[in-house]
């Protein structure tokens, strides 16, 4: 149903960007896997580590059924998919660890070592 803003309806414009910059930053209501998969995509996006291994990510899922986790999807760089181009890691989000510290461990992984000898093939 749309209606029309009334003519006498004002606010503030700054006000008005303050409060999208509050709200895009609020993440008090992530659950653990959440936060692995916000952090990990901007990490990813800055870091270099897949395409070192000639790769591409290609999605960062939360799962939450069973045991909370992260699955990490990825292939090789400009191949069509077929068996063994594409590739996930599993990265638990759940049992105590911060999800900083998740996320620094696997990107860590990745730079150190061609994430495709300990990935499972899709």
């Amino acid at each position: 149903m749309r209606v029309p803003v009334p003519a006498d309806v004002h606010f503030d414009a700054a006000q008005y960007d303050a409060e999208l910059v509050r709200a895009a930053a609020d993440v008090g209501w992530e659950e653990p896997v959440d936060s692995i998969v916000r952090l990990l995509t901007l990490e990813l996006a800055e870091a270099d580590c897949f395409e070192r291994w000639d790769c591409d990510v290609l999605s960062i899922r939360p799962q939450r059924a069973g045991a909370p986790r992260v699955e990490v999807y990825f292939g090789r760089r400009g191949a069509a998919w077929s068996p063994g181009t594409t590739f996930v890691h599993e990265l638990p989000a759940a049992g105590g660890e911060p999800t900083a510290s998740v996320v620094r461990r696997f990107v860590r992984m990745v730079t150190d070592n061609d994430p495709r000898e300990t990935a499972r093939p899709t």
